[in-house]
């Protein structure tokens, strides 16, 4: 088991600005889930968006996001949400927060991921 884990935290994300967060190794994922918080400048008019980028080799990785979700939009306000994520089998996923306000900056941001693996069988 992995269990929480924080990737990433920025003091302030810019407006229509992307950052890594982290890369998570695919490989026996059971379940899993990524975290997000942000706090909202009080005229935002969009959400903070986590999106995950797949790669098989943690060198080449896709440039249309595997999955991502936006974390729920309340304009002045600290907002959290959580995804559970639906890992391949194989490969890695790079984490990445996008601000896609178009004019305000996102403070406060914090990405955490909890990851609960298979045992390898000589484990068992």
């Amino acid at each position: 088991m992995t269990g929480k884990n924080p990737l990433s935290s920025f003091a302030s994300l810019a407006a229509k600005t992307e950052m890594p967060c982290g890369v998570l190794d695919c490989r026996k994922v059971r379940t899993s889930s990524i975290t997000c918080r942000a706090k909202y400048h009080a005229s935002a008019t969009a959400p903070v968006r986590v999106n995950l980028y797949f790669s098989p080799d943690s060198k080449n990785y896709d440039t249309i996001p595997y999955t991502f979700f936006d974390v729920n939009l309340t304009a002045g306000s600290e907002c959290q949400e959580t995804a559970i994520i639906d890992f391949p089998e194989h490969g890695y996923m790079q984490v990445e927060v996008k601000n896609t306000d178009a004019t305000y900056s996102a403070t406060n941001i914090q990405v955490w991921d909890t990851i609960i693996k298979w045992k390898d069988e000589e484990e068992v």
